[in-house]
């Protein structure tokens, strides 16, 4: 290779990096774990964007007509619908802005890089000569004729993995709409555990094939998977409402598509409130009733809430009678009379 061959693929390697802005990051010639052979993607991105992002939505479509089949009304669907997608659509597009803005800062080599790559020093040396056996090269440009520029741009962004990210993403948002939409006991829960365990399984397949291919690193899978667990995390939460408690206690259920039910759930809450505020009273007039007869019934909550009310309406009208009242005349408790007319007031005209 002649001086001028070296220098168009110098510049070509350099206008690669610079067309995105990525981070041209050196290496040391001793380096194994950039050395392993070259094997085309078990996952390509195609099959990505296919696996991650329109099987979903397609499931979400599915799901939300489900949901309302029994009183199918195409409005609702549609408000359902775009809730949906719009949260899961968010999420992705957060995942994924965040993914490439890491490995364009970071700008870490991929595992096959120095077989893709074959780099040279500006030199014209390579790392199989002896004096550069320990050398950390900063400077150099990739030998390999049949690379393109995109090419030479994919080996520099190895960290962290887009597909371990956006997987783990999908999956787990479509873990947590699961659990938030498909209620139930028994086997239903089974069933729906079951299903939260293979979408799991299948983001942890695609990403392990990362490692298995050499175009990623061990920790730039694991950092991808976290990275899309805590998206996920963040849009169930904040987003989507999904991992609040969506069952009300009583009266008609709240519909849920996605967790909308922020002002049903807040209701619940108040309504739950006010009945420990009740249920506490009537544990005391019940309390307080049961003193004065040993023969009384059992009643019921609903009979001990209107013992209440009619006790506290007693207590009021008796503390504004006390108030009308002169304090400084003393009254004696009155007793109480008896209706049925005595023996003696019966036989008072037989003596007169």
């Amino acid at each position: 290779m002649n001086s001028s061959e070296a220098k168009l693929l110098r510049i070509d390697s350099e206008s690669a990096l610079s067309t995105m802005r990525t981070f041209k990051r050196g290496f040391f010639c001793s380096d194994l774990t950039i050395r392993y052979p070259y094997h085309e993607c078990t996952i390509s991105v195609l099959m990505l964007l296919v696996l991650q992002l329109l099987l979903p939505m397609l499931l979400i479509s599915v799901v939300e007509i489900m949901r309302i089949c029994k009183r199918f009304r195409m409005r609702l669907y549609l408000r359902n619908l775009w809730r949906s997608q719009a949260t899961f659509s968010f999420g992705f597009i957060a995942t994924f802005l965040t993914t490439e803005l890491a490995k364009h800062v970071v700008g870490r080599l991929r595992p096959h890089f120095y077989q893709a790559c074959q780099p040279r020093l500006n030199d014209g040396t390579s790392c199989s000569d002896p004096q550069n056996a320990d050398l950390y090269v900063e400077q150099f440009y990739c030998s390999n004729r049949n690379i393109s520029a995109r090419q030479i741009r994919e080996l520099h962004v190895s960290f962290p993995s887009a597909h371990s990210s956006l997987s783990f993403y999908s999956m787990c948002l479509l873990a947590f709409y699961v659990h938030s939409v498909w209620q139930g006991r028994g086997s239903i829960r089974v069933l729906r555990h079951i299903l939260q365990f293979l979408l799991l399984m299948a983001a942890l397949c695609v990403s392990l094939s990362r490692v298995a291919d050499y175009w990623h690193h061990w920790s730039d899978v694991l950092a991808g998977a976290v990275l899309g667990v805590v998206y996920a995390a963040i849009t169930a939460i904040y987003v989507g409402d999904m991992l609040r408690p969506q069952r009300p206690r009583t009266g008609v259920p709240c519909p849920t598509a996605l967790g909308y039910s922020s002002g049903c759930h807040h209701h619940h809450l108040h309504q739950l409130m006010a009945e420990n505020n009740n249920s506490t009273t009537s544990t005391k007039v019940h309390f307080l009733a049961a003193a004065p007869s040993a023969t009384m019934t059992t009643t019921t909550p609903l009979d001990d809430i209107h013992n209440s009310n009619s006790n506290s309406n007693s207590n009021s009208n008796s503390d504004t009678d006390d108030d009308e009242d002169d304090d400084d005349v003393y009254k004696p408790p009155t007793s109480r009379t008896s209706t049925t007319p005595s023996p003696s007031a019966l036989d008072l005209p037989n003596v007169v």
